[in-house]
C-alpha cells in the first residue's frame, strides 16, 4: 500500500469522526468490531471502499460527500 493511500483511508476516519463526534464515531467503530471484525467493520468497510475508489480513479475525490452518503445509509 503507498503512503498517498494510507492518508487518504484515515482522512476517511477523520471525516467520520467529524461527521459523527467523537462519541459516535467511537460507539459505532466498537461495535463494528464487536459484531463484524475488522474487515467486515461498516466504518472500516467504507474506508476500505473509498481508498479503493481513490486509487481507480485520476479524477476528484469529494471524501465528505462520500462518506456523508454512506453515513446516512447506515444509519
Amino acid at each position: 500500500m503507498n503512503e498517498e493511500a494510507i492518508h487518504f483511508h484515515e482522512l476517511i476516519h477523520v471525516i467520520q469522526w467529524r461527521l459523527l463526534g467523537p462519541e459516535g464515531f467511537l460507539v459505532a467503530y466498537a461495535n463494528g468490531l464487536d459484531e463484524f471484525g475488522y474487515e467486515n467493520s461498516p466504518l472500516e468497510k467504507m474506508a476500505y471502499d473509498a481508498e479503493a475508489s481513490f486509487k481507480r480513479s485520476s479524477a476528484i475525490f469529494d471524501a465528505g460527500k462520500f462518506v456523508a452518503e454512506r453515513l446516512g445509509s447506515l444509519l
